[in-house]
């Protein structure tokens, strides 16, 4: 099968995983992205051209924004035309403008439609407007998460649909576990802004003096957050690595006794899914989550999840990891449960299930 897959998320090499696993299943792909995109915290991200992959990047107007970004028409329909794709796969949110243009590019090119879609919290307003006629377009959708699903069934999509990761992880890139210097160690990777909940692990570890943290990431937050270990008496048991490159995260899981993802829901944003569970569970480290959003289903037996914003409750969970059985047990689920669903070569597989199922038009909804 040809599939052409439309995203910005395809601009990292690393998130291209999935697709490399395609190849030898006998499956080819197109890579269709922005040439640049940029980040709220961490800059322009420019185009990583693949070696193994055929490919086109476009000049993208209102690049960095999901909603609002638009690929330049004509040079999509030249490039997309002319590879006669099988499939389309549409991964950028059916609320936006490249989900639109994605329909519009399956009619013309005469394949089956298969849009992506994160959001999971209800769609209004312009976004609500702009997602039913890609929902129209669509032959089946594929969601990030159930609550994803059910967001888009009560935004009218009528359509079969596959819960599915976006990207999966590679185990082979976690190092092996690191002999332990000193106390348990806690890792959080990821924005250090409010809803990402860092300032609620650094109150957990004010609660739970055994452990250590080191906090990989950038944001807005930083400067407090240094400011708030210091007036808690942290800074020789707090590290804040800062940003670091897609490659290097599954580095710092070598060193993990646990990972905590204290995700806090705040207006127009809940966890949709914690890509970094994902590494969590493939590398066996214990996840301490919150109930914020997708997290409690992307764990599942893999973590200890805690109520949002709730310090004592992170750090009582923190203390019954340190005790070194259950977090044994928590981390072999893990790993268990990262080789079913969320490795690439997983992941891949069951992506190849939902282009088969659009193209032979099977109905059936795919929700596991």
């Amino acid at each position: 099968m040809r599939v052409a897959v439309i995203g910005h998320t395809y601009i990292v090499d690393a998130n291209r995983g999935k697709l490399r696993f395609l190849a030898p299943r006998g499956h080819h792909v197109l890579l269709l992205t922005p040439r640049e995109w940029l980040e709220k915290d961490f800059g322009l991200r420019r185009f990583e051209p693949p070696s193994d992959l055929d490919f086109a990047a476009f000049d993208c107007a209102g690049h960095g924004h999901v909603r609002r970004y638009r690929y330049p028409c004509g040079d999509l329909l030249h490039a997309t035309r002319g590879w006669r794709p099988d499939a389309i796969l549409a991964e950028t949110e059916p609320g936006g403008l490249a989900a639109l243009q994605a329909a519009w590019l399956a009619t013309r090119v005469g394949a089956p439609l298969l849009p992506f879609a994160w959001e999971n919290l209800p769609l209004a307003g312009a976004a609500r407007a702009l997602a039913r006629p890609v929902y129209c377009a669509a032959r089946r959708l594929l969601a990030g998460s159930a609550g994803a699903a059910a967001v888009a069934r009560r935004a009218g999509c009528a359509r079969p649909i596959t819960v599915i990761p976006q990207v999966g992880v590679d185990p082979a890139a976690v190092p092996p576990r690191a002999p332990r210097r000193g106390g348990p160690a806690a890792l959080f990777v990821g924005r250090l802004d409010r809803k990402k909940g860092a300032d609620l692990l650094l109150d957990a570890l004010a609660l739970a003096p055994a452990w250590r943290a080191t906090l990989v990431g950038d944001g807005g937050e930083r400067a407090a957050l240094t400011a708030q270990a210091a007036r808690l008496g942290l800074a020789e048991r707090v590290v804040f690595a800062g940003a670091v490159p897609h490659s290097a995260i599954p580095g710092f899981f070598a060193g993990a006794d646990a990972f905590v993802l204290p995700s806090r829901s705040v207006p127009g944003w809940t966890e949709q899914f914690g890509h970094v569970l994902a590494w969590a569970m493939a590398a066996g480290t214990p996840i301490v989550g919150s109930t914020c959003g997708a997290i409690p289903e992307v764990a599942g037996d893999a973590g200890l999840i805690v109520p949002e914003n709730d310090a004592p409750a992170l750090a009582e969970a923190l203390r019954r990891l340190a005790h070194g059985a259950l977090a044994q047990t928590l981390g072999g689920r893990g790993r268990a449960r990262a080789a079913a669903l969320y490795t690439d070569e997983a992941v891949a597989r069951r992506l190849e299930r939902a282009l088969v199922m659009a193209v032979e038009r099977d109905d059936a909804d795919v929700l596991v």
